[in-house]
């Protein structure tokens, strides 16, 4: 699954999800006038009582609906740990042998084979380390992400993936609590004209952190995360 289908899933869930936390407190209300009804004949203890079971069994159904968008973003790590696995068949011996050669490589040599293993993130980390160790004289820096060096484009020596899954959990989490709000945030002057507006948005906001990889690419993130504002709604003090 790419990249930007679990922010779809987790958006679909997120949806879905607040769908059934709306039920859920519909539920409990109604349940709380019915037995209104029947505190005299309960007592106050078990009237008590029953007022207490009823939240638990609320707090239970927004709680099952919201950890499904938590299962999406445990997917999502998991695949990451498995694009990162020390794989023999993701490391190419003949570069190996290049890297392991007395031949002292140049800037440009560097970025060849950086464009090379921009999808392999285990060649890229390899990539990284031994730059690192044995980085042109002309380069006094060490390499780091999202930096530019002498020409050389770093990112392309790949995103570390702890990254990618921390940043796809921080907009899972966002989604999630969002959806215990009976409100959403303005953006500015406007609203979102639904909360899917505000997901996609969300959404648009984290992939700007992320880096494609394999066949990934995401140049079809407007068309996929459209976002529909309305004017505002006068605040009433």
């Amino acid at each position: 699954m790419k990249t930007v289908d679990y922010y779809k899933k987790a958006i679909t869930r997120a949806l879905n999800a607040r769908e059934s936390i709306e039920a859920a407190k519909l539920a409990y209300e109604h349940e709380l006038t019915k037995n209104a009804f029947d505190g005299g004949i309960l007592g106050e203890n078990g009237y008590k009582e029953q007022l207490e079971k009823l939240a638990q069994e609320r707090d239970a159904k927004m709680e099952g609906a919201l950890s499904l968008i938590d299962k999406v973003g445990e997917e999502y790590a998991t695949e990451m740990q498995e694009l990162g696995r020390l794989d023999g068949a993701k490391i190419d011996s003949g570069t190996m042998a290049l890297l392991n050669s007395s031949l002292q490589l140049t800037n440009e040599d560097w970025q060849e084979l950086a464009n090379t293993y921009k999808d392999n993130y285990v060649m890229t980390r390899i990539l990284r380390e031994r730059y690192n160790a044995n980085r042109p004289k002309s380069d006094g820096n060490s390499l780091t992400m999202g930096q530019k060096n002498n020409g050389l484009t770093f990112v392309q020596f790949g995103q570390i993936l702890q990254n990618r899954a921390e940043n796809f959990e921080k907009f899972t989490k966002t989604i999630r609590n969002s959806c215990t709000y009976s409100s959403m945030p303005r953006n500015g002057a406007v609203d979102f004209a639904s909360r899917q507006d505000y997901y996609n948005y969300l959404a648009k906001d984290s992939l700007t952190r992320m880096k494609p990889f394999g066949d990934e690419n995401f140049n079809t993130v407007e068309q996929d995360f459209p976002v529909e504002y309305v004017q505002a709604k006068p605040t009433v003090w």
